[in-house]
């Protein structure tokens, strides 16, 4: 095998890694974000959860950047 292909399969496991990373980190994001949601529909009545979820989706920005 060529040096050439050893190198791409190395780069293709990256990629099948990254990938799975950032699916990983796109359900997480989806779970946070229907969190949020489900706090404005319910109308929230205790401020100090309204200030969790601000702080979780403080994290959401952060985990984006």
């Amino acid at each position: 095998m060529t040096e050439e292909v050893k190198r791409l399969r190395y780069a293709v496991a990256d990629l099948i890694g990254e990938n799975e990373r950032l699916k990983t980190k796109i359900n997480w994001l989806e779970e946070g974000i229907e969190g949020v949601v489900g706090l404005v529909y319910k109308h929230v009545d205790d401020i100090s959860e309204l200030y969790a979820e601000a702080e979780r989706l403080n994290d959401l920005k952060e985990a984006l950047k």
